[in-house]
């Protein structure tokens, strides 16, 4: 009897051993899951993060090209309005030329 019940004792105790074994073997492939899945995720995030870098880039370049036409373009407008106002005064002068020519005609 002593020795049935110690059997029985070592048979539940291999059960229980072999129960914990297969236990182990499932969290060592969920840790080796999730050690792949971080794996993954940080790439992933590497990858993300170069894109963001890089369409930052791309828009900072964008700004900056679009401000140096934007510069460009107003200088080009200043340049026009002082050509336009030299040639307003040049007209103003050739009217009055022309109208204290003119006052000279009539007198004679």
């Amino acid at each position: 009897a002593k020795a049935r019940s110690e059997t029985r004792r070592h048979q539940q105790l291999y059960r229980q051993a072999e129960a914990e074994a297969q236990k182990c073997k499932v969290l060592e492939r969920k840790i080796h899951d999730l050690k792949h899945a971080k794996v993954t995720l940080l790439k992933k995030q590497r990858e993300d993060a170069a894109k963001h870098r890089e369409y930052t880039n791309q828009k900072t370049k964008e700004i900056h090209a679009l401000k140096r036409r934007e510069k460009k373009a107003d200088q080009k407008i200043s340049k026009m309005e002082m050509e336009c106002q030299k040639y307003k005064a040049n007209l103003e002068r050739s009217r009055t030329q022309c109208d204290k020519l003119s006052d000279k005609l009539k007198q004679t």
